[in-house]
């Protein structure tokens, strides 16, 4: 093991949590919940994928956030994700390390295809909200 320098947490640029159904009953609850998250919280939702996309093993989609956003997110979904899997990784120059080792899972540990996932990129320009929340998380 190799000793190296702890990462500054300003590398973290913003957040991506992948919410994912394997069936039509959790599709089902993956729409409510995506309501609910659109209801509560400034994020920028990405499209519904009815098949695995990139190194997603299960249909998904993804909820984008910035960093100030993971303190009142998380947590909620820790608490309200309605049994479904969700994989939340920060965005940083490493997409591979962000998912593969820097990620936190809610639910089932997925396997990930790691051969699409770049070691070193430019780190994500921070997504604007596509919604306005209507409800206090």
């Amino acid at each position: 093991m190799t000793d190296t320098a702890p990462q500054p947490l300003a590398a973290i640029a913003s957040f991506h949590a992948h919410v994912y159904f394997a069936d039509d009953a959790a599709r089902a609850q993956a729409l409510v919940l995506r309501e609910q998250i659109s209801a509560r919280f400034a994020v920028a939702l990405g499209r519904v994928h009815e098949r695995p996309i990139g190194p997603h093993p299960l249909p998904m989609y993804q909820v984008a956030f910035d960093v100030p956003t993971f303190r009142h997110l998380v947590p909620w979904l820790m608490l309200n994700r309605r049994g479904l899997t969700v994989l939340v990784h920060p965005n940083t120059r490493d997409e591979r390390g962000d998912h593969l080792v820097h990620a936190l899972w809610m639910g089932a540990v997925l396997p990930l295809d790691a051969s699409g996932l770049a070691a070193d990129h430019e780190a994500e320009a921070p997504l604007p909200p596509n919604t306005t929340p209507t409800i206090a998380p």
